[in-house]
């Protein structure tokens, strides 16, 4: 619950950030530069930023393979030319094909993993960046075959992030691409998994 509320907060705090726009732009005092900044009378798209990231793996040995291809789009919000926030969503498929062990043999699984987030971005400098994010990932823990079922039976896990970072990001003004990497400061200590997500992907208007 509490991690919910710290989400919502952020989220909330975005919002604000809007209101705030819509209120300045009714007031009939001359306009500062940083008025002039804020000013959506043509609309706020100038001050948001798109970026995605792909993954494409497969793994396997003599019992099972694992497909999987996910993306994961993110939308900024530019409260400064330096400093944004904004939603980020992940969705990853995999194709999960294994020996059952029994008479039904060699079986498949579609199964999806997804996340939701909200980040805080700053550029240092032109190319460099600090990263903070916070959100959920939904994921499977277990897949097993149940021969009476006749099917796969999988049990999910809900997991809470927070990760700080940095990265780079460079291209030509309008297209860019951006490497990063973060560490999960909740990182459960029972997982193998390591607390580094490394990230790649394309930014637009970042």
């Amino acid at each position: 619950m509490k991690k919910t509320i710290q989400l919502a907060l952020l989220l909330f705090a975005l919002v604000f950030a809007f209101q705030v726009d819509a209120y300045g732009q009714r007031g009939g005092k001359k306009k500062s530069d940083t008025d002039k900044y804020f000013d959506e009378s043509g609309g706020f798209a100038h001050r948001l930023w798109y970026g995605g990231g792909f993954t494409l793996g497969f793994s396997g040995n003599s019992f099972s393979s694992i497909f999987q291809f996910g993306l994961s789009p993110m939308v900024g919000f530019k409260v400064t030319n330096e400093f944004s926030v904004g939603p980020r969503l992940s969705l990853l498929y995999l194709l999960y094909r294994a020996e059952t062990g029994t008479v039904d043999g060699v079986q498949t699984a579609n199964l999806f993993n997804y996340g939701l987030g909200a980040f805080a971005r700053y550029k240092i400098t032109r190319s460099i960046f600090a990263h903070v994010e916070y959100g959920f990932d939904n994921e499977v823990e277990t897949i097993n075959y149940d021969p009476n079922a006749r099917d796969w039976v999988t049990n999910r896990q809900l997991r809470n992030n927070a990760f700080v970072g940095g990265g780079f990001n460079d291209g030509n003004g309008v297209w860019g691409y951006e490497i990063y990497l973060l560490y999960n400061v909740l990182q459960d200590d029972s997982t193998l998994d390591l607390p580094f997500d490394f990230r790649f992907g394309l930014t637009y208007n970042f």
